[in-house]
Formats: C-alpha cells, sequence, structure tokens
C-alpha cells in the first residue's frame, strides 16, 4: 500500500504549470552529423552520449566543444554534458512526445508540445506526468470512474494490480474529493514508484539491477534532483565510462 504523503510542494508546482499558458518557439536546427573517427575514450563518450539522449551523432562543432570539457573536467564534465543535453529543446521535445504517447496514446498536439519542451528545460518531468495522468482524457480512457483511475494508476505507475487495502484507500480519497494531480503525485512520489525507476535507469545505462544500496540512493536522487538528475549521473560514471576505452568501440 502507498503511504499518504505530504505534496503541498509538489501541487504548488503543478498549479504553476496548469495556469501559465507560455507560448515558446522550438526551432530544430539542422545539423551535420559528425563524421570524423572516434579515436579516444572521450570521443567515444561524447558521441554515445549525443546518441542516447537526443537519437543522433554530434556535429563536429558539438564535439569539438565537450572533447575539450570532458578533457578539463573528467566525470563533473561528463555529468554536465548529460545534463546540458537532457535539459535542452531537443532531448525535453523527445520527452514530451514520450510522455504523451505512452500515457494519452498519442502525439502531443503543436502547442501543447511547444508549453511543455519549454517548461521541461528547467522543472522536472513529474510536473507533465502527474498532469497528463490527472487529465480528464486520461480518466476517460481507463474508463471514467475512480475506481477504474485508481487501478491504471496501479497498472501504467507502479506496474502491477492493486492491493485489496490500497485502491480502497485511494478511491475513498478521489471519491472524497482529493484532487487528481496529488493522487497521482502520491504514486509518483511513492518509495515503491522511485525505486522502480531507479531499477528502469539502472538497466538503461549499466543493462543490470542496481544493489540494495543503490537502488534507495537512487530512488533519494529522483526525490530531490529528478528523473534526469539520476540519469545524468549514472550516464557520467567511470563504471559506464571504462567501456568507452575499447577501441573497437563504435557509434551504432
Amino acid at each position: 500500500m502507498i503511504r499518504r504523503m505530504n505534496l503541498r510542494r509538489v501541487w504548488r508546482s503543478v498549479v504553476v504549470a496548469m495556469a501559465c499558458l507560455v507560448m515558446l518557439s522550438i526551432a530544430a536546427p539542422a545539423v551535420e552529423a559528425y563524421t570524423g573517427t572516434a579515436d579516444s575514450a572521450n570521443a567515444r563518450y561524447v558521441i554515445a552520449t549525443y546518441q542516447q539522449m537526443l537519437g543522433r551523432d554530434p556535429d563536429d562543432a558539438g564535439l569539438d566543444l565537450y572533447l575539450a570539457k570532458i578533457a578539463a573536467g573528467g566525470d563533473t564534465s561528463r555529468e554536465t554534458l548529460a545534463k546540458t543535453l537532457l535539459f535542452g529543446a531537443e532531448a525535453s521535445g523527445r520527452e514530451v512526445d514520450r510522455a504523451y504517447r505512452s500515457i494519452l496514446q498519442r502525439s502531443a498536439e503543436p502547442t501543447g508540445r511547444s508549453y511543455w519542451t519549454g517548461h521541461l528545460q528547467n522543472h522536472d518531468v513529474l510536473d507533465l506526468r502527474v498532469l497528463l495522468f490527472s487529465s480528464d482524457e486520461y480518466f476517460n480512457q481507463s474508463g471514467g470512474t475512480n475506481r477504474e483511475w485508481i487501478r491504471s494508476l496501479y497498472v501504467n505507475v507502479l506496474e502491477r494490480r492493486p492491493d485489496p487495502a490500497g485502491i480502497q484507500y485511494w478511491v475513498s480519497q478521489a471519491n472524497r474529493g482529493t484532487e487528481r494531480p496529488l493522487i497521482v503525485a502520491g504514486f509518483y512520489l511513492g518509495p515503491e514508484s522511485l525505486g522502480n525507476r531507479t531499477d528502469e535507469y539502472y538497466q538503461l545505462v549499466f543493462g543490470r539491477p542496481p544493489s540494495t544500496g543503490e537502488r534507495s540512493a537512487g530512488a533519494s536522487i529522483i526525490a530531490t534532483d529528478g528523473e534526469r538528475g539520476l540519469y545524468a549521473k549514472l550516464w557520467a560514471s567511470d563504471e559506464l565510462f571504462e567501456q568507452f576505452f575499447d577501441a573497437a568501440w563504435g557509434p551504432r
């Protein structure tokens, strides 16, 4: 069962996101992919980071810029590179696309994509996902009743069937008028969800599950710095970087 949490701070952030109707113009510049050789661990790492975060190779200018930074700053600069890309307009737009497809099963409308792309450059993905899971559109797709909506949160947020005590608690909260974003945030910021998302990032980056200590630490990082904060730390780790010393590595 998920325990009820004090989510006043999260709710204030959600309310701000709902109230703001900021329109941002996001232009995707044309870039020429890097065509040279990946002749060092640092070069292979930068190329892989672009591929991982943006789904493309770096342009020559981007590669040269981050090669110099990483050579000067080591793992600290590797984390900076990851965060710069993850919080940039290009990766933020991809994050919006993933959220809409996975939660609402559709593409984002242009105005919504533009707003959320700008929002995610300075805020956690929690805001977007909470609003989508608590939207009328998702509520109706889930069955249009509080019980069916809560059941869908167990399946889609916690990836399991609800336990009787848990679903009874949350349905009673919804029936008494607790705002949907608060309920979704309760699921999303609960220890079970934080642990599951830590597992997913360890599998994504390392191809292995975290240890008990790593899982606990990862959940804490997500709770304080957001998912992309954990993602950047794992991607900047020495454990991952070691693979790029293999000269046989090549861009995928």
